[in-house]
């Protein structure tokens, strides 16, 4: 899954990338971005669009009578799912990161791993957004897609982020037909992902520096 990313990429960095020629957003620039914080989106309606989201699609389970958050939405049922589905086929996002934080268990403990490609390289999340009410007023929400984690990672958690670079990103952007990501989807970056341990101060939403991403020794 993804639970915790970082994103250092500026403003006008992904201006140029994505040829983005009006964008009033500022940088959100984080170490430690967490579940229904504010990240940078790129979105594509007549053009590639720069804007702002809250992680997490909300909704109210009447079994529990609890208001959930969903962070993650995963690729084998995004089709089918009614809280994805519509999302899936008419407003796709790209998350830019610069890596993401995993949780694995060592000895009935969690530990927390930081996985990148060095030095921190920009990435991009597959990733589906909505407004956040009925109005489609301003504000919006986005979910990380996610698949069955590769032979490299797998050691660490059982899920991973399906990651993207710039031109599968433009790809799964213009992909209308939603034929571009499977369940069996692997991006050329995947090879290039490397990752080690961090210390417990990231598990702490509010701690946000380069401590974070600080490597531990085993």
């Amino acid at each position: 899954m993804c639970g915790r990313f970082v994103n250092l990429t500026k403003i006008n960095k992904l201006k140029k990338q994505f040829d983005i020629k009006n964008s009033t957003l500022k940088d959100i620039v984080s170490y430690n971005i967490a579940p229904s914080q504010i990240s940078c989106v790129i979105i594509k309606k007549k053009e590639m669009i720069l804007d702002a989201a809250k992680w997490g699609y909300s909704f109210y389970d009447k079994k529990v009578n609890q208001q959930k958050n969903i962070i993650n939405s995963r690729i084998e049922t995004i089709k089918n799912k009614i809280l994805f589905k519509e999302s899936y086929f008419n407003r796709k996002c790209l998350i830019p990161i610069n890596g993401y934080y995993e949780w694995t268990i060592k000895e009935n403990k969690k530990i927390p791993i930081f996985i990148h490609i060095p030095p921190c390289e920009p990435m991009y999340l597959a990733g589906i957004w909505k407004y956040i009410d009925f109005n489609q007023s301003s504000k919006k929400v986005f979910s990380v897609i996610t698949k069955n984690a590769n032979n490299k990672l797998v050691k660490i958690h059982h899920r991973m982020p399906i990651i993207l670079s710039t031109l599968e990103g433009e790809n799964y952007l213009n992909d209308h037909g939603c034929s571009f990501l499977d369940d069996r989807y692997s991006s050329n970056l995947e090879t290039d992902l490397d990752f080690y341990r961090v210390s417990n101060f990231v598990n702490n939403p509010l701690n946000n520096s380069k401590e974070c991403i600080k490597i531990v020794k085993n």
